[in-house]
């Protein structure tokens, strides 16, 4: 493989791109990486280049309000990668997701160095031979549901106070996602959403193909494996290393995991005391709920393994964000696996789904209580649900 130096990528991206751009983020990870600089030239960006000439077209793109699935075999996935940081998939009109990898690229900040560094050692494990298997994209387009009426019986909810998300093999991994798909993964952002973006590369092929959800739309993406580690969040984000995903596999290598993005409502902008109005409650239910519909890979059911879903910067209640993904996890018939990351906030969790279970029974049951007096907050909202 022809060794490339960082000049010479910056020379060609602004030929594909269009306009010029200092890779200064490739250059402070070369320079602070005892060995990487070699690695770089000789291995991960000759890589890199060689995959961005491998997709002949870019995949079309879903159309907003309307279910689609695309499925890509891995290789044309790493090429829309590859050409996410050559910075020339065509920017389409209307709300896509942002497909210019320039950002990252030129930030020296550590919290990005920290991304893009788990970005190019997707890029080192697939040099020699591109990954087998096929990535799937699915856009969920559904509708309001009957909440009042439905008599679903409530699934097992477990509750995790250490662990991740990412670890949880065999459920549906949910992704506390921005209503553009990735975030700010390439662009500044550095909690859940962008954090497993950056170990998981894959997932930004999604980006090539999704315009931004609407409020009964989410989008599932199968078949992307884990890359790398990290440590830290936000800005305090750090590179933790390589990281061999023990996930099971197809027979035709596509990795066994499934990523559910669903995006909450930012209270930041719609006024933090909103979230406890009927409507506000009503629009997270059913996305909960859309992104948690059945899918098509056979099998009983899935659980779903998620958590304190936007309650974090969007400033999300946890108790009551714990009670709709029950209920939306329910509805569908999965059982919730829910990573508290030890967030004191969410309360006893499990003994109200003990007592909810035992007195209510069904989804109807707790969604009439919830949905009738709708402004309690925190966890004197299980009190009320369960009294």
């Amino acid at each position: 493989m022809m060794s490339m130096s960082i000049d010479e990528v910056e020379q060609q991206r602004e030929r594909r791109a269009g306009y010029p751009l200092r890779l200064d983020g490739l250059r402070a990870l070369a320079a602070r990486e005892a060995g990487f600089g070699q690695r770089l030239r000789e291995h991960i960006l000759p890589a890199v280049v060689r995959a961005s000439g491998e997709l002949p077209e870019p995949p079309a793109p879903h159309e907003a309000g309307t279910a689609a699935t695309t499925a890509l075999p891995r290789a044309q996935a790493a090429a829309c990668v590859a050409r996410i940081l050559m910075g020339d998939l065509p920017r389409r009109e209307g709300a896509m997701c942002d497909v210019d990898g320039g950002p990252l690229l030129a930030s020296t900040a550590p919290q990005e160095l920290a991304k893009l560094r788990c970005i190019l050692q997707y890029f080192d494990r697939i040099a020699d031979e591109a990954p087998r298997g096929t990535v799937e994209i699915r856009r969920l387009a559904g509708a309001p549901h009957a909440w009042d009426g439905d008599e679903s019986p409530l699934q097992p909810l477990e509750v995790r106070a250490s662990g991740a998300i990412e670890d949880a093999d065999g459920c549906v991994q949910i992704d506390f996602a921005n209503a553009y798909l990735g975030g700010g993964v390439l662009s500044g952002g550095c909690v859940q959403e962008e954090i497993r973006f950056a170990v998981s590369p894959e997932l930004l092929a999604g980006l090539a193909v999704s315009p931004r959800m609407g409020p009964h739309e989410a989008i599932v993406l199968h078949g992307a494996e884990r890359f790398a580690t990290t440590r830290g969040y936000a800005g305090s984000l750090r590179y933790g290393g390589d990281f061999r995903d023990p996930c099971a596999r197809a027979a035709d290598g596509t990795p066994d995991v499934t990523v559910c993005a669903i995006d909450a409502i930012d209270y930041r902008r719609a006024g933090k005391a909103s979230q406890y109005s009927e409507s506000s409650i009503r629009r997270e239910l059913d996305k909960a709920r859309i992104g948690f519909t059945r899918d098509g890979h056979g099998g009983a059911p899935r659980d779903v393994a998620s958590g304190n879903w936007g309650c974090g910067v969007f400033l999300g209640d946890p108790a009551q964000k714990a009670v709709i993904q029950w209920l939306a996890a329910s509805a569908e018939g999965r059982a919730l696996r829910y990573y508290t990351f030890g967030d004191a906030r969410v309360g006893d969790l499990a003994a109200f789904a003990r007592r909810a279970a035992d007195r209510l029974g069904t989804v109807g049951a707790v969604a009439r209580r919830l949905l009738g007096n709708p402004g309690i907050a925190g966890i004197a909202l299980y009190e009320h649900l369960t009294a």
